[in-house]
């Protein structure tokens, strides 16, 4: 509604420029939107599968790397030296140990040296006392102890840990334990491989490419980072962020999600690495993944501005096809509002406006043919209403009034004769001088009441008349005239039962449902209602209207919905119901 008020108050050149502006720029900037929606979604979805492709490929290049290790492990731990060394270690001399460990070097020598990456090779004993180091960098004890806590609830004994050299490098550390060969369920001590986590990463990461920004680092299960080719992602503690590992193992591996990551949204992807119970997480920046939407987005702002500018020029060009013939038809109406129906619009185009200019050329005749005949039928429908309301006054009843005036003067002096003068001279002016069709119930009651004056002069005490409204406003109602006198004269005509008992007449008026009700009422000596259509057609009375005539006038001035319905029985007395329309008299409202 509001928006309807406000376009009401622009000019059809405002309102066609806003217009062809809506339908042409919505449109484009909806599909560009839409576009670039779908385009960033695609981009997104397709470089998640890649990520996923390269992050599970990576991962599985760690695997590999990670299996030769275990590997060279199983080849260790069942080494005769070392199982041999490790079960008599007590009973040996330290002559005998340096002897055995110079032994374990030699023997072990060739097979750490194949793999570059290797930085140490230590073997403990059960009380993690050290029974042989290989000596390359030494890593303080309780770094050693914490690789080897749990071991025992790992799948196969083997538990992949981080681990901080004495020189600052950083370390990944391999630890199992050693099993007697003659009894697998005693425990000898525990073996710990040191790998270089540069050449582990380069060796891992080497090809894997995850685009501008990316970052792509190695956890264990609680979110320590082991291993990253990035040097902004501190080792040996959980990445600032830890929330995105919580998330990652929310969802799952194998799957994407975006997250804020140092202030900035991130695509993140991870992958599984089962043997060492790792997590390989990649992490994408949307900017970068968005960055080839710039350019299709400069391109579309030129698109729109374009078609906004070709969309206002052909908002102005319609407008003034429009515009003038407008104009031609306001300045036409002008002189239509001052009453010179005698112009024309002048030779019009075959388009909407000039049918319409066509069409108004035809009202306006027409108008004019309509007038000069509503003239003619306004002052033949004042003739004939005076010809009626004229003719509504019956000459008997006149004289039988006038007569009854003069023996009333004769027997019982003026005040009888001033009541009924004054009566008849108030029924006689609001009968013959007064033309509205429509007047108020109280100036109806009013009538009624000089009316009921002049025939108690003629019938005395035979009748007694009463009305009573529900509500005083009832009386601003609006009510054709002369609707009430006809049915009281019926009554005081007819009502009687002959034995000279006194008719009680009643007028009642409530509302129902919106509607107005009358009803008049008598306790008189009623009749068949198989009369009512023969009464109803009786012009002979009834103060030459009828009861027809009565309900013809309702129906005509109010509506076929309203009027007259009568009930008698024989004996009972007779009620008249008119329903009428709740019109109340201008200036008047109803409460």
């Amino acid at each position: 509604m509001r928006a309807s008020t406000f376009l009401r108050k622009l000019s059809i050149k405002h309102r066609l420029l806003i217009a062809f502006l809506i339908t042409s720029l919505l449109p484009v900037v909806s599909v560009a939107l839409y576009s670039n929606l779908r385009y960033e979604a695609s981009i997104s979805e397709k470089l998640s599968t890649s990520t996923l492709q390269v992050l599970s490929e990576s991962a599985t290049n760690a695997s590999r790397e990670l299996a030769q290790y275990e590997t060279l492990s199983e080849s260790i731990i069942i080494n005769s030296l070392i199982q041999s060394g490790l079960q008599h270690m007590n009973s040996m001399t330290d002559f005998e140990k340096y002897g055995l460990q110079t032994d374990i070097k030699d023997a072990l020598g060739e097979q750490v040296f194949r793999l570059s990456n290797i930085s140490n090779v230590v073997i403990l004993t059960n009380e993690s006392d050290i029974f042989f180091d290989l000596g390359y960098e030494w890593y303080p004890k309780n770094q050693i102890a914490d690789s080897l806590q749990g071991i025992t609830e790992t799948a196969g004994n083997i538990k992949w840990t981080y681990l901080h050299s004495n020189r600052g490098s950083d370390k990944i550390a391999l630890s199992r334990i050693i099993f007697s060969q003659d009894n697998l369920n005693q425990t000898l001590g525990y073996l710990v491989i040191v790998i270089d986590e540069k050449v582990f990463s380069r060796n891992t990461f080497e090809h894997v490419d995850l685009g501008k920004g990316g970052r792509l680092y190695i956890t264990d299960h609680s979110g320590v980072v082991v291993s990253s080719v990035s040097s902004s992602i501190p080792h040996g503690q959980t990445y600032n962020q830890q929330e995105v590992f919580s998330a990652m193992m929310s969802n799952g591996p194998s799957k994407t999600f975006y997250a804020k990551v140092d202030g900035e949204r991130v695509l993140v992807g991870s992958a599984y690495i089962r043997s060492a119970d790792w997590h390989m997480i990649g992490l994408i920046p949307h900017s970068y993944i968005i960055s080839e939407l710039s350019a299709i987005r400069g391109s579309l702002l030129y698109i729109c501005l374009f078609i906004l500018l070709l969309a206002g020029l052909l908002a102005m060009w319609i407008y003034r096809s429009i515009n003038r013939p407008m104009r031609d038809l306001l300045q036409y109406a002008t002189q239509i509002k001052l009453g010179r129906l005698e112009t024309r619009l002048g030779p019009t185009h075959s388009d909407e406006m000039g049918r319409l200019s066509e069409t108004i050329n035809q009202m306006v005749a027409r108008l004019k043919m309509l007038i000069y005949q509503v003239e003619e039928e306004q002052q033949a429908k004042r003739e004939a209403e005076l010809k009626m309301l004229q003719a509504q006054i019956n000459p008997h009843f006149l004289f039988n009034t006038l007569n009854s005036l003069k023996w009333s003067a004769m027997m019982s002096g003026n005040e009888n004769v001033e009541q009924g003068i004054a009566s008849l001279s108030e029924l006689l002016h609001n009968t013959i001088l007064d033309t509205e069709e429509m007047i108020t119930l109280e100036k109806e009651i009013d009538n009624l009441m000089h009316y009921a004056v002049i025939q108690r002069m003629r019938y005395g005490d035979s009748f007694k008349l009463a009305c009573r409204m529900s509500d005083d406003q009832l009386y601003q109602c609006q009510v054709p005239r002369f609707i009430l006198q006809p049915i009281v004269e019926n009554s005081i005509l007819h009502a009687g039962s002959g034995e000279g008992r006194r008719v009680h007449i009643t007028v009642d008026g409530s509302i129902n449902e919106g509607r107005l009700l009358l009803q008049i009422s008598d306790d008189g000596k009623g009749f068949d209602m198989a009369e009512v259509q023969e009464r109803k057609h009786s012009h002979d009375k009834l103060s030459g209207i009828g009861m027809s005539n009565v309900e013809e006038r309702i129906r005509l001035h109010v509506g076929k919905q309203y009027g007259i319905k009568i009930s008698s029985e024989p004996g009972r007395g007779t009620q008249t119901l008119i329903s009428l329309p709740m019109t109340m008299k201008e200036g008047v409202e109803h409460v």
